[in-house]
């Protein structure tokens, strides 16, 4: 019965964080389950090209890098433009045959982040299973 209770208040709780407008602090390596999907998070990593990635032209997938062990970390999905069409929060478009120089990320206050920075990300969890897992990124911001 204790246990009950306590997956009944974890369940509350990510039901709460999903409806309101304050991010879930959560680690990379927790991201990918279904307890996320669809709630806005925020995670802290080292941003870096991943193995295979897609554009859209409307947006770029990155990833973060992955901790020891065997986690199935996010990809973050990272829009190539922004509503107030400042560089804010957004990736440069990438062309083929890109070197890791052309890679330019902004953070929230417009500042560039590189590849090995590290960064928090803000956005709603997509596809959060171990098949596909993604962050739909609302928010970067560069930390020390």
């Amino acid at each position: 019965m204790n246990k009950f209770i306590k997956v009944f208040a974890a369940t509350a709780l990510l039901s709460i964080a999903a409806c309101s407008d304050t991010p879930v602090a959560v680690k990379a390596s927790d991201i990918c389950n279904e307890e996320y999907k669809d709630v806005l998070v925020t995670v802290d990593g080292v941003i870096q090209l991943p193995e295979s990635f897609y554009t859209t032209g409307a947006s770029v997938t990155m990833a973060f890098e992955a901790p020891a062990g065997k986690y199935r970390i996010p990809a973050l999905h990272i829009y190539t433009a922004n509503r107030s069409g400042e560089k804010k929060n957004m990736i440069e478009p990438l062309n083929e045959g890109f070197t890791d120089a052309d890679v330019k990320i902004y953070d929230d206050k417009g500042g560039m982040v590189k590849l090995g920075d590290k960064i928090r990300v803000t956005g709603e969890v997509i596809g959060a299973s171990k098949e596909w897992c993604e962050i739909d990124v609302q928010k970067i911001e560069k930390i020390n």
